[in-house]
């Protein structure tokens, strides 16, 4: 039996109460995962796969190395319209929003979460980008901020197959109305093929750590700045998700159940790997 980590999500979520979670299946064919290499800073390119040095439970393993920007792109956006986005900070995000999709290319995919105390998904996964820009409310904002929940809620609309799956969540303040368990959403971003990129714009407020946490589980980032600068942030953000590593591997073995912990090196002198951190075998 091949080995991949794949989440396979139910299809009906509700955000109503923490028993309302969505149980995630997985079977293993093989392990595949994305990696950020840098050196002070820059993204380091053309490295082989030879070049990266992996072990899966402290056993090196023989990777593949996918080419980078080979596979199309699912984004998925979950996006906070809580009752603090003035209507100034409403045009800035729709802006950034548009410049995003405009980046895409035409075998990309993208979707649409938006949270205030509730969450709403606008839009499916779907390569006619103009639906997700149709998509995008407009108008003054009420509500709470459930940014927990819109994270399950996004990681859900992940769907396995040959595409890579980047969410970008973008938050203004601290988490004020969610449901579900802070920690079980940090595993389903373990458990997830998705890398979460987290942008807030919470200024002295500070950034949620629970969003640090949930973005390092996934081999992302999470990125703090102002409103005005939200549209170059965005294509920043796919342009560093772009040039990131799909590595891969076969373990010779079938694991055993349990977590694998994930160990990823360059052979490189001063070069910084960032990766999700293992996979889950049941």
């Amino acid at each position: 039996m091949r080995l991949v980590v794949l989440l396979v999500a139910a299809t009906g979520l509700a955000l109503a109460s923490p028993a309302a979670q969505t149980k995630f299946k997985s079977r293993v064919e093989t392990v595949r995962f994305d990696a950020r290499v840098t050196r002070d800073g820059h993204p380091v390119v053309g490295l082989n796969a030879s070049d990266f040095e992996v072990r899966d439970n402290g056993v090196l393993q023989k990777v593949t190395l996918i080419v980078e920007g080979a596979l199309p792109i699912d984004v998925i956006l979950a996006l906070d319209m809580s009752a603090s986005l003035t209507q100034e900070r409403l045009l800035q995000l729709k802006e950034a929003a548009f410049s995003l999709l405009e980046s895409l290319d035409d075998d990309d995919r993208a979707a649409l979460v938006t949270f205030t105390h509730v969450v709403t998904r606008r839009q499916a996964l779907t390569a006619d980008h103009a639906q997700v820009r149709e998509a995008l409310p407009t108008g003054e904002q009420i509500g709470g901020t459930a940014l927990i929940d819109a994270i399950y809620a996004a990681l859900a609309m992940a769907e396995p197959g040959e595409h890579r799956t980047l969410l970008i969540v973008l938050s203004d303040g601290l988490d004020t109305a969610s449901w579900l368990d802070p920690a079980s959403v940090v595993r389903s971003a373990q458990r997830s093929e998705a890398v979460i990129y987290a942008i807030s714009t919470a200024g002295r407020n500070g950034t949620p750590e629970i969003l640090q946490e949930i973005a390092s589980a996934s081999g992302g980032e999470v990125f703090e700045v102002d409103s005005r600068r939200l549209a170059s942030t965005f294509v920043q953000i796919l342009r560093e998700f772009r040039q990131r590593y799909l590595l891969s591997y076969t373990p010779a073995a079938t694991p055993a159940p349990g977590w694998h912990r994930i160990d990823v090196r360059v052979k490189q002198r001063g070069a910084t790997v960032k990766a999700r951190s293992g996979y889950q075998v049941r």
